[in-house]
């Protein structure tokens, strides 16, 4: 596992993350570490789990016609990581602030 920490610059909040499934069809991918995903298999509503150290096996079965929303923990490393992959794959990708922790604060 690599130690490189890029920023990707396209996020959305939780509440815009609602939004715009409400309105497009997009792609949300749980990007946890299988160790956190392990330890906590609840996804968002509709997500899919996508090992982050395979992201070169499973990228592109990605349509590139949607917005990719990945998402981690916090929104910190992980999902930037997955993000600036992805978006250098060629997709429309943004990282969900705060990760899971911050979906589920939302929702209380």
């Amino acid at each position: 596992r690599s130690d490189e920490r890029p920023e990707h610059a396209k996020s959305l909040s939780s509440d815009a993350l609602r939004a715009e499934r409400a309105v497009n069809d997009v792609t949300v991918l749980d990007v946890r570490l299988i160790e956190d995903f392990e330890a906590d298999s609840e996804l968002i509503q509709g997500a899919l789990y996508r090992n982050p150290d395979d992201i070169e096996r499973w990228a592109a079965s990605l349509r590139g016609d949607t917005k990719v929303i990945v998402y981690c923990v916090r929104g910190k490393w992980v999902s930037h990581k997955a993000a600036d992959y992805l978006s250098r794959q060629g997709l429309d990708v943004y990282v969900l602030e705060g990760g899971l922790e911050a979906w589920r604060q939302a929702a209380e």
